[in-house]
């Protein structure tokens, strides 16, 4: 991935999951619950690109993506 282009993708599956809850209703803007569910949108697309380029995400003990500098190879390559 071109550098930008994983912003980019976290920004615009953040914008389908809002304009998805802004219908739905599920969780409230601008709450813990909200955040958690972006990390968790955040993190779903940083291991679907880390797949596509052919990179085995690691995880911890608790099943949350490890942060170990994989990411940078993402936006790199």
């Amino acid at each position: 991935m071109i550098q930008g282009e994983l912003g980019f993708a976290i920004r615009k599956a953040e914008e389908v999951f809002d304009r998805w809850n802004d219908i739905a209703g599920c969780i409230e803007p601008l709450t813990g619950h909200y955040y958690e569910a972006q990390g968790c949108i955040a993190d779903a697309v940083k291991i679907g690109a880390m797949v596509a380029l052919g990179l085995r995400p690691r995880f911890d003990e608790d099943g949350s993506l490890v942060d170990d500098g994989q990411t940078r190879v993402v936006v790199t390559a």
